[in-house]
């Protein structure tokens, strides 16, 4: 069994959709080297949360209308960082009932926090008109569009 669609949904299916930006204590590892001594699927889950976190804070950061447009260049970086992160588990070994449940524990609580913050955020944007921007609701709707695909 290949890593949960359980976890892939809950990463994607919300992208441009958490209260506060999370960090797990697996995605502090990730500054350092201890990441290269975890599983391979738990090196990939914790990427993936590093980029909700860059997501989140992109978000966050705007503000006014030049902000909205400085945004948007890491926004399209950003879609096809997790466009590519949302590929990569494909090659990964089949894991267990038990391995992918661990995953859905460990795992699933800080995606939904972090699409809740991202979620949002998105509101707000989208609230205040994207800020006039003309270049912004277009990569946001890109972002929105990973998960379904």
């Amino acid at each position: 069994m290949k890593i949960s669609p359980i976890i892939l949904a809950a990463a994607l299916a919300s992208v441009c959709a958490a209260q506060t930006p999370v960090v797990s204590e697996d995605s502090k590892a990730a500054t350092g080297a201890d990441l290269s001594q975890l599983p391979e699927g738990q090196q990939r889950l914790i990427g993936g949360l590093i980029l909700l976190q860059k997501l989140y804070i992109c978000l966050s950061g705007i503000t006014n209308n030049d902000t909205a447009e400085a945004a948007v260049p890491t926004l399209m970086q950003l879609n096809d960082q997790l466009r590519q992160w949302s590929g990569s588990f494909s090659n990964l070994p089949p894991l267990s009932e038990p391995e992918v449940l661990a995953y859905e524990d460990r795992f699933l609580p800080a995606i939904r926090k972090m699409n809740q913050g991202i979620e949002a955020q998105a509101a707000r944007i989208a609230a205040a008109e994207y800020y006039g921007s003309r270049n912004l609701p277009a990569a946001l709707v890109r972002l929105a569009q990973i998960g379904h695909q």
